[in-house]
């Protein structure tokens, strides 16, 4: 069984962390968000750089995988991805 998720980066040009929503829609509105709070936070921020999308395509793990992530050798995220795209980027 496969799940589609979309995620943004936090930080401008930085993957980690991501942060996750169900729609394109929705994670570009989140995004536009996080964008706002950054310079309601920080007035003196330099411009802001892109943020990217992706959609991802998440799967089941295997026994092996999910073990390794239950015996945390192995981030979740690590072991579910299927496929990772670069599907927009949000600046404003």
């Amino acid at each position: 069984m496969e799940l589609v998720v979309f995620g943004y980066q936090i930080e401008p040009g930085r993957d980690e962390p991501l942060a996750f929503a169900g729609s394109y829609e929705e994670c570009q509105r989140e995004a536009l968000s996080e964008r706002e709070e950054l310079r309601r936070n920080n007035p003196d921020i330099d411009p802001l750089g892109a943020m990217a999308i992706y959609r991802f395509t998440l799967a089941w793990p295997d026994n092996d995988r999910l073990l390794s992530v239950l015996n945390e050798k192995t981030s979740l995220l690590d072991v579910i991805v299927f496929d990772r795209r670069l599907v927009g980027l949000v600046a404003n």
